[in-house]
């Protein structure tokens, strides 16, 4: 009690030029009708402004539960898009994405995936070997394609492993081909050396060709889908004693970077096959 008496004692001339100031503000608030309107108006934005700052504290801490919705719907479309990032990053690379999902809508083709465990590319007679065979449904003769192209044919199976003949390999193997956008039939071959080229024959001179057009397979065996990229025209020279042109392509498949792959397993190859042969 001695403290707030000896408080007053000692500020009693502000304390008392502080209740004169304020008897003065509200005589003249309320004798005068513009300094009362005045007043009011600032006071209601005072007022307002205070009410607008608690309203926003306490929004905040209530949005704690929204928050956190929140932050899981972002981090499941976080998910969502670096999944798709992911998709569209994989059709961009494998021009062969299409060709694959409009044979496999027929119903006619199925695909095996398989890694490359062994292969050899600077040899005559090069190989491939699959950590996929016979228990996985891959079977001798099936196609095979990686994610730029034809990589080549299977030649062997055991239980858990195949062997495959790459087109850069000399044999008796080669894929039926043609001009993207033309429906001349010609095939592709290896003649050795660079395992990066081969070479397209059997493409009449009268039909019009140019450097960078795209190789692809024609559809007509039972080894591969139509569609399917081999290459691109790199070289073409006219022969005037010949009646086909001497094509040289780059091989869209890159031999000495071959980590997965696709076996393709066509579901009427068999019955294809025996015909054909009857025919024959």
């Amino acid at each position: 009690m001695k403290t707030l008496i000896k408080f007053f004692l000692t500020f009693k001339t502000l304390l008392v030029f502080l209740f004169l100031e304020l008897v003065s503000f509200l005589l003249i608030v309320n004798n005068n009708q513009f300094q009362k309107s005045q007043f009011l108006s600032s006071s209601n934005v005072i007022v307002g402004s205070i009410y607008e700052g608690a309203s926003s504290v306490f929004g905040y801490f209530g949005l704690k539960e929204t928050n956190g919705i929140l932050a899981q719907e972002n981090s499941r479309l976080k998910e969502e898009l670096l999944s798709c990032k992911s998709e569209l990053e994989r059709m961009r690379r494998d021009s062969n994405f299409a060709a694959r999902a409009s044979v496999a809508e027929r119903n006619c083709y199925s695909f095996v995936s398989a890694k490359v465990i062994n292969a050899s590319v600077y040899k005559e007679r090069n190989y491939i070997t699959l950590d996929k065979g016979a228990g996985d449904g891959i079977r001798q003769d099936m196609g095979v394609i990686g994610p730029n192209g034809v990589v080549g044919i299977v030649r062997s199976v055991s239980d858990h492993f195949s062997e495959v003949i790459p087109i850069v390999c000399l044999s008796d193997f080669n894929v039926s081909a043609r001009i993207k956008g033309n429906s001349n039939l010609g095939s592709v071959s290896w003649s050795g050396g660079d395992y990066r080229k081969a070479d397209l024959w059997e493409i009449p001179q009268y039909v019009s060709l140019q450097v960078g057009d795209t190789v692809e397979t024609s559809g007509c065996s039972s080894i591969f889908p139509e569609g399917i990229v081999i290459g691109t025209v790199c070289d073409v020279k006219r022969k005037s004693e010949d009646y086909f042109y001497d094509i040289e392509i780059n091989l869209s498949t890159d031999f000495s970077n071959l980590t997965y792959v696709d076996v393709i397993n066509y579901q009427f190859a068999e019955e294809q096959n025996n015909l054909e042969e009857a025919e024959k």
